[in-house]
């Protein structure tokens, strides 16, 4: 037992000393930045300093994709540093600018149309009530549940006003609308409410197609929320997904496109149980930002995606980078 204890002490600081330059440790908590690899922490630093920001500001991700150039970067608090609780660590996710071939986002949409007559009541109760649209993303059942916790819907009259917009139900057309919102409208005051239409549980495959193919997109919120709306209906109504017609944008997301919806995706594939040669095809010569958590020093991240790469692959490989870049085919990829 001491000689694996050792073993796995010296896995852990070494991975931890290969990647400290990455690790900012501050009075308010620790800030890690996951998916460095030509930048370091210093120059990360000095380049942020230049824009009047640092990783501490919870604008850094906008400035780092904008200002810096990097494909894609996000921010993830754990904790809040409660007495007692876990210590306040904030994850940092990025793309770096050469690696940009590997983020791909769709187009962003052309047309930004007035507020459709459709869902004009819905985006009046969203833009009146802003704390409404959070609480929905955290509690999509308030909304879709046929039966929801009183606790859920006592905290917003306007909650109890959407639910009886959608016991109206949505005609095809609106439907059809919200699809075409999703695709070519980037005026969020159409695009949220179509996402919450197209999240209805009683909707099809066409639905979920659109909301997998909108994991793309390059409006963070917009992508987020379309992966949590994903992420309720596998993980907690337990509806089955067009997996296939999905798999385009899976693969992407897990490869580094759109880092805010990551966490909700590795959550959704964790609450299925794909069969396994789907899974290593999902991971196929991508996953990178995965190997990048693999490598984290906070072990909690890097637990959670040995234990993600092991359910996707059905592969027995020990918690090195090595043996699983060789196992998704990247072992000779730049």
């Amino acid at each position: 037992m001491r000689h694996l204890s050792s073993i796995l002490a010296a896995l852990y600081f070494g991975v931890t000393l290969a990647h400290a330059q990455a690790v900012l440790d501050t009075r308010a908590g620790r800030y890690e930045v996951i998916g460095l690899d030509r930048w370091t922490l210093t120059m990360l630093q000095d380049s942020l300093s230049a824009h009047g920001e640092s990783l501490t500001t919870h604008t850094c991700a906008a400035v780092l994709r904008r200002a810096l150039g990097f494909a894609d970067a996000s921010v993830f608090i754990h904790g809040m540093g409660a007495p007692g609780g876990r210590e306040k660590f904030t994850e940092i996710m990025v793309v770096e600018p050469q690696d940009s071939a590997r983020v791909k986002f769709l187009p962003l949409p052309d047309d930004s149309v007035p507020i459709r007559s459709a869902w004009e009541d819905i985006a009046q109760l969203l833009r009146q009530n802003p704390n409404l649209l959070s609480f929905l993303i955290q509690h999509p059942e308030a909304l879709y549940s046929p039966v929801p916790p009183d606790s859920l819907l006592r905290r917003s009259s306007d909650t109890e006003r959407l639910r009886l917009i959608w016991a109206r139900g949505f005609p095809d057309e609106v439907v059809d609308t919200a699809i075409w919102t999703l695709q070519h409208d980037r005026n969020l005051d159409n695009q949220i409410p179509a996402l919450l239409i197209l999240g209805t549980p009683t909707l099809g495959a066409q639905a979920q197609v659109a909301l997998g193919e909108t994991l793309r997109s390059p409006m963070s919120f917009v992508s987020l929320m379309a992966a949590r709306l994903l992420k309720y209906r596998v993980g907690e109504l337990r509806l089955s997904l067009p997996w296939e017609r999905l798999a385009p944008s899976l693969h992407a997301v897990l490869d580094g496109t759109n880092l805010f919806a990551l966490r909700y995706i590795m959550e959704l594939l964790t609450d299925t149980r794909p069969d396994s040669a789907f899974g290593r095809r999902l991971l196929a010569r991508g996953g990178r930002i995965i190997l990048a958590r693999l490598a984290a020093s906070d072990a909690s991240v890097r637990a959670g995606a040995y234990a993600f790469l092991r359910h996707m692959t059905g592969y027995d490989l020990p918690p090195d980078l090595q043996p699983w870049r060789e196992a998704l085919g990247l072992a000779a990829v730049p």
